[in-house]
């Protein structure tokens, strides 16, 4: 029978784990393209270059097309950033991938236990949880979500987005 859902793995993108002081690390990362860090935790800001994700206590992520990964680094410099704070490129860590259309919320509600319904986790919702028994991260889109795994899992993570649709 299947869901009227559209499940796809998207294209590498760039990525750096940001951890401490939110102010220490917006004094270290200044760039005009950046927008504001996310005021909420387990939301995330967007604007036509980057994304940031506030994932944890003291903890974000910031994600780009890959074609802008040098930029990303130049902004981020992670190999001198000082000792209060950790700035990590994660690119090759983690596989997104999208399920979106009209049931995409029936395909999460089997995928994970996370409260998805909008009064839960809102427009720009994002937090790790546990999909389908593996940590990852869920990020609520226009028409739908996307889901970031380990890069290991990435093949059995298509295999049961594929049975869930089934």
């Amino acid at each position: 029978m299947g869901y009227d859902v559209k499940i796809q793995r998207l294209a590498l993108n760039a990525m750096i784990d940001l951890q401490g002081d939110a102010e220490a690390i917006k004094n270290w990362i200044k760039d005009d393209d950046l927008p504001e860090f996310p005021n909420k935790p387990n939301t995330s800001i967007t604007n036509q270059q980057f994304k940031i994700y506030w994932v944890g206590i003291e903890h974000w992520l910031m994600r780009s097309e890959i074609e802008l990964e040098d930029h990303l680094l130049e902004m981020t410099n992670p190999s001198a950033a000082p000792i209060e704070i950790s700035v990590v490129q994660v690119s090759d860590a983690f596989k997104f991938f999208e399920v979106s259309g009209p049931d995409a919320a029936e395909i999460i509600s089997i995928a994970s236990p996370i409260d998805h319904h909008l009064t839960a986790f809102p427009e720009n919702g994002v937090s790790f949880t546990n999909i389908f028994g593996i940590k990852g991260l869920l990020i609520r889109v226009n028409n739908g979500f996307e889901i970031a795994v380990e890069s290991s899992y990435a093949d059995l993570m298509a295999d049961f987005l594929q049975k869930a649709n089934a």
